[in-house]
């Protein structure tokens, strides 16, 4: 009784693998039938792309020709603006380093988060009064710009009159003193030399003369 349970179950699983392995080769065969019929019906521009796939032609980055980022603005007779675009060849990509955050200025150069690149530089726009919520805006004389606006919460500063020009109004110097300051006074005169004079000495005393008795 168990002899014939194992030999069924043996004789079902040779059956199962043997179904599997005829529905395989027959999808197989009919993949390989409607890959050759394509083929015979397509161009040869497309047999020579699909025979260079996945390599192209041509490649598709600027690296080893940074010369096709060029525009025709950069070689313009124009006066220079430092907000104009210049592109560059940045990880065989062509990129703006003039408004790039990840390239700004040169390749590489990555502004900090929230800041924006105006004109190679990085800035923040939130505080900065030469660029106040965007590149370029700059604020008049005397205004913050505070969260990219310029005077947030600021009151309106009063329109009076202008102070004359020159400010302030230059005086007249006063009169330069003599030169050399203080002016050099005559000096004394001298005294004698030597000083004080010397005066004579006054006379030896002499031992009186030794007379033998």
């Amino acid at each position: 009784m168990l002899v014939s349970k194992i030999q069924f179950v043996i004789v079902s699983t040779l059956l199962l693998l043997l179904s599997l392995l005829v529905s395989t080769i027959q999808g197989h065969y009919s993949n390989t039938s409607t890959t050759a019929a394509a083929g015979a019906s397509a161009s040869p521009w497309l047999k020579k792309i699909t025979t260079n796939w996945p390599r192209s032609p041509w490649p598709r980055g600027c690296r080893g020709r940074p010369w096709v980022c060029r525009r025709k603005e950069e070689f313009s007779g124009k006066w220079p603006d430092p907000f104009r675009q210049r592109w560059r060849c940045c990880r065989d990509r062509c990129v703006d380093v003039s408004s790039d955050v990840y390239n700004c200025g040169l390749c590489g150069i990555r502004c900090p988060f929230s800041w924006q690149c105006c004109g190679g530089f990085c800035s923040n726009t939130n505080i900065s009064p030469f660029n106040c919520g965007r590149c370029g805006n700059r604020c008049p004389y005397g205004v913050r710009c505070l969260y990219g606006m310029c005077g947030y919460a600021e009151p309106d500063l009063p329109q009076g009159p202008r102070p004359p020009f020159p400010f302030p109004s230059k005086r007249p110097w006063p009169p330069r003193p003599p030169f050399p300051f203080p002016p050099k006074q005559p000096w004394p005169p001298r005294p004698p030399f030597p000083f004080p004079p010397k005066r004579p000495w006054p006379p030896r005393p002499h031992p009186p003369p030794f007379v033998e008795q």
